[in-house]
């Protein structure tokens, strides 16, 4: 999964969601995930089952999927890259991802996401979230099923774009993050200009802010992972 013991390989590698259902079903304008038991995550990892949001006969519905996609014409899920980001450019014609940009949109709520920056020799993580931390990110997504003898396995990736100005000080490239106008534009089915909504969102909806190495391991769960840490000393990397 390209997952490393101290930070991840790509972007957008990890996230959060601790937002309660009430809160979600608000961010993603899909009522029914007030419905949905809260689990309180603070650091989601590639291969784990995350929350969706899909259009279904003009309706958003909830459901699940596993982080790291397998397209439908794969002939073992478990051989081959399972990709948890996709870049926006040129989505619609790669493809691993050409299938699932026509049939298989998709919205991921998250309360915020890491990012790993360089720092002389050593690696910080930020936490990004929406400003003020109030709200969810909602990324735009893909979703493919596939289907073999043991059944069925549904799985998603995160769309990636160029970064705005706060995230092009941390990586070079951000996960696309929808408005309520570009969240029912990309599930419409009929949109034949979805790929257009594969922006940046503006960096004045988001912040970020240093955190501890801890959530560098997916083992390591918990609130503690999103308390901001001291800012870091240029020089040398260490936390001040």
């Amino acid at each position: 999964m390209g997952l490393d013991s101290h930070y991840p390989g790509s972007m957008c590698g990890r996230f959060s969601l601790h937002a309660t259902s009430q809160e979600l079903a608000d961010g993603t304008l899909c009522q029914r995930l007030a419905g949905f038991r809260e689990e309180r995550r603070y650091n989601i990892a590639p291969g784990q089952w995350v929350i969706v949001v899909r259009p279904e006969k003009g309706e958003r519905v909830p459901d699940t999927a596993q982080w790291g996609l397998v397209p439908a014409w794969a002939k073992d899920p478990k051989a081959g890259p399972r990709p948890i980001n996709a870049r926006a450019e040129g989505l619609e014609a790669k493809p691993t991802f050409r299938a699932a940009f026509r049939h298989g949109r998709c919205l991921i709520p998250a309360s915020g996401f890491y990012e790993w920056k360089g720092v002389g020799k050593s690696k910080q993580p930020f936490f990004i979230r929406p400003q003020g931390g109030k709200g969810i990110f909602v990324f735009a997504g893909l979703l493919s099923t596939w289907a073999g003898p043991e059944g069925e396995l549904t799985t998603c990736t995160i769309i990636t774009t160029a970064p705005n100005e706060l995230m092009a000080d941390l990586h070079d490239r951000m996960p696309v993050i929808l408005n309520p106008e570009g969240q029912a534009a990309w599930l419409d089915p009929e949109n034949l200009r979805a790929a257009a909504l594969l922006v940046p969102c503006p960096a004045a909806d988001m912040e970020a802010y240093a955190v501890g190495p801890a959530v560098g391991n997916p083992l390591n769960e918990g609130p503690e992972l999103i308390k901001p840490e001291g800012t870091v000393d240029p020089l040398d990397g260490r936390l001040l």
